[in-house]
């Protein structure tokens, strides 16, 4: 191997490592020197706890808001993690309240506009839902436990649940 070759490699591995340790020092992500965050910790809990918004129809029944078309322009994933964090920071105050009441008016608003084929909601709910963790989530409509958080009715002010 010549001499320029050999440089080369050793700078490439040595950008390498140095790109690794930065991100992990630093604690932040730059794929591809990511730190991996989401495999970094050991989950020892048999139960996962989650957000969920629930919808209640017209003739009274409860249902789970999940899919993506009703809850654009976030998801599943995304919107209870946002949740939470504000949750955390201040409990169900006014900016849960408005962020759940928002996300009824962005459901009923696409409903009317024909871009998802979900109920009509008369009331949207923010629970903390818990599950026994089982294989291939084969209890997903079987919480162990549910909390209510907010509740926001349509056309009416904001009320806090709690």
């Amino acid at each position: 191997m010549t001499r320029a070759r050999l440089i080369i490699v050793h700078l490439l591995i040595f950008g390498v490592i140095a790109g690794h340790a930065y991100d992990i020092v630093t604690r932040q992500e730059h794929w591809p020197f990511s730190n991996y965050p989401m495999f970094s910790t050991v989950h020892r809990s048999r139960v996962l706890s989650w957000f969920r918004l629930y919808g209640v129809t017209d003739d009274n029944r409860e249902v789970p808001i999940v899919k993506y078309a009703y809850l654009w322009p976030l998801d599943q994933s995304r919107l209870p993690l946002g949740l939470r964090r504000v949750y955390r920071r201040e409990g169900n105050g006014p900016r849960l309240r408005e962020a759940v009441a928002d996300a009824l008016v962005r459901y009923e608003h696409r409903r009317e506009a024909g871009l998802h084929d979900g109920p009509h909601l008369r009331t949207l709910r923010l629970y903390q839902v818990d599950w026994q963790l089982e294989p291939y989530a084969a209890n997903i409509d079987q919480p162990i436990d549910r909390e209510l958080l907010v509740e926001v009715q349509a056309g009416q002010e904001v009320q806090a649940a709690r």
